[in-house]
Parts: C-alpha cells; structure tokens; sequence
C-alpha cells in the first residue's frame, strides 16, 4: 500500500492536478501492474483514503461540472507525505521490492546531495547485514536448524548481495551526475509542472 501511496502522489504532484482515471492511465503507463502489483482498484482506493487524511484535496476543474468529474491536488500534508515514503523506499532495505521502484521512480524530485546520502546510508546497511554469517561450523548439529533451511538462507544471502551491487551502482550514477535530478532543473521527472494547469486549483491548504 505505501508504493501506491507514493505512486498515486508522485503522479498527482508531477501533473499539478488529475482525476482519478489520468493517474491510474500514467500509472499503467509506467507498467505498475507488473513491478508494484497496483491495480486500478487500489489506485481509487489510494485517492479516497489520501484525501480523508488530508493529503489530497478535491475539487472540480472548470468544463468537468458536466460529467461530474473529481480531480485531485496535493496539499501541504501530502508533499511530506512524499518526502517521507520517498526517504522510506530509498533507504530501507528488505523485500518490498514494489516500494523500492516507486523510490526510484520518484528520486529525481530530491536534490542530487540528498539522494546520494539516502543512497549511501541504504549501502550501509546492506554492507552490516551482507558481514552476517550464513553458515555455522560444525555441521547440521552445529547449525541448529533442518538441513534444507540452508537453502533459504543462501537465498537470502544472494539477494542481500544483488541488492548491494545494485544499489552501489545506483549511487556512483548518481555521484558522477547521471540522471536530471531536483538540483539540476525544475523540469526534472517527476516534479510539478513548471507551467501552471489550464484550470488551476486552489492553493495548497
């Protein structure tokens, strides 16, 4: 749910205002469906759920009165929403590979420091978990546990290792000025529009 959550706000933030179908058109556009299991579904169940918290905010654009269409803008709330899912998906590590693409996605809307640091620290900590023995001396006896759980082991083991090449890789792009980020230009992927909506919403609230 926190990947949708971030995916539905990115794409709200980045067109300045949608209704529910333009999200989930860009969204599946993205091929969601495929690397974040995000259904239509839960994309207006995200919509509904971030506008009672506050975080989206509806409102009818001009011209849609007549086919009673609700659009979506961000609020204050929800662009520290996005800050926060963002540094969550950056920087953690596990198996919630859906949150970590809609990090990445979503990264060039940080400065380049910034996602560098994230970057750095997520490096870190898979550095710590990748010094973790997998295999205890010994033999079976030694080792504690059923023979065949050594193989979920060595498959934890492997993706802790393709992770921290992945990320390693990720972060030197970044640090050698791969990718348009935040930083660099105010028409980088992902932020508001630099020219305003046709019909523009109200200011935050």
């Amino acid at each position: 749910m926190s990947a949708t959550r971030l995916l539905v706000l990115g794409v709200v933030r980045m067109e300045g205002y949608a209704h529910g179908y333009r999200v989930g058109r860009e969204l599946m556009s993205w091929g969601v469906e495929d690397w974040a299991n995000v259904k239509w579904g839960s994309i207006y169940h995200a919509l509904r759920k971030l506008t009672q918290e506050g975080k989206l905010r509806e409102f009818t654009p001009q011209g849609d009165q007549i086919v009673e269409r609700t659009s979506y803008a961000l609020t204050e709330k929800g662009e520290a929403e996005i800050r926060r899912l963002l540094r969550k998906a950056l920087r953690t590590i596990g198996d919630d590979g859906a949150m970590l693409g809609a990090g990445v996605t979503l990264m060039t809307t940080l400065k380049r420091g910034e996602a560098v640091e994230l970057l750095q620290e997520r490096v870190r900590l898979l550095e710590r978990v990748n010094c973790t023995p997998l295999d205890a001396e010994g033999g079976d006896e030694a080792w504690g546990r059923p023979e065949h759980v050594r193989a979920l082991f060595s498959l934890w083991h492997y993706n802790v290792e393709a992770d921290l090449r992945w990320s390693r890789e990720l972060l030197r792009d970044l640090e050698e000025g791969r990718f348009t980020m935040a930083s660099d230009s105010p028409r980088a992927f992902g932020l508001p529009p630099v020219d305003p909506p046709s019909s523009p919403p109200e200011p935050l609230a």
